[in-house]
């Protein structure tokens, strides 16, 4: 993603603006059920292979309920990983209304709305999220980038300070962080964060 002038502007905004579909997706997949060897949600499998793979699983009939939702949760990743967007959502949807209370995948449509620009949706999607699990950082960041991207600056600092309270290292929470001081006028605190945020990961914001 882009994190010069608009936070939700180019495609080069994905893996920040995605903590839930791009960045962690395979810590739930690493404990799933083996679906499919082609649908692990992760990036040992060529996106196109575990789009294949996990439509072999959907079709299979051998799979209902939380482990049909865990298969449309990672084709929904392949899809996003390839910028299919809309198939992407469409399937995070389909997991959703198969498991109702998979904070994951209610995440994993925040990030789509936010990358949509409907941050209206974002930040209720990640709000759910942190009501079935309130110690969930990357919903904290997810809610933080959209109340940025809405200009509601107080609450995006706070949604951040939550999250580096809940993981201290997190260079996304730091940098969005100093980002909105920097726009409330404070660039010296501002400054301070985003030089902690490159500290951990260089990269970030470049």
């Amino acid at each position: 993603m882009t994190r010069r002038g608009s936070p939700i502007a180019s495609a080069g905004m994905v893996r920040s603006v995605l903590p839930f579909v791009l960045a962690l997706l395979a810590i739930q997949v690493q404990a799933q059920t083996l679906l499919d060897a082609k649908c692990t949600g992760k990036a040992d499998v060529p996106w196109s292979e575990q789009i294949a793979g996990c439509t072999t699983a959907i079709d299979s009939g051998k799979f209902v309920g939380k482990d049909l939702a865990k298969a449309f949760v990672s084709r929904g990743n392949a899809y996003a990983q390839t910028g299919d967007l809309d198939r992407s959502l469409a399937d995070i949807e389909q997991a959703i209304r198969l498991d109702p209370d998979n904070a994951f995948a209610v995440g994993a449509r925040g990030d789509l709305h936010l990358v949509k620009k409907d941050y209206a949706r974002a930040i209720a999607d990640y709000t759910a999220v942190i009501a079935i699990d309130p110690g969930n950082a990357p919903a904290f960041i997810g809610r933080a980038i959209a109340r940025y991207a809405t200009g509601d600056l107080d609450p995006a600092i706070a949604d951040c300070d939550q999250a580096i309270r809940l993981q201290p290292t997190l260079a996304d929470a730091l940098y969005w962080r100093g980002m909105a001081k920097r726009r409330k006028g404070d660039a010296a605190a501002g400054d301070a964060d985003i030089a902690a945020a490159r500290k951990i990961d260089p990269g970030i914001g470049r």
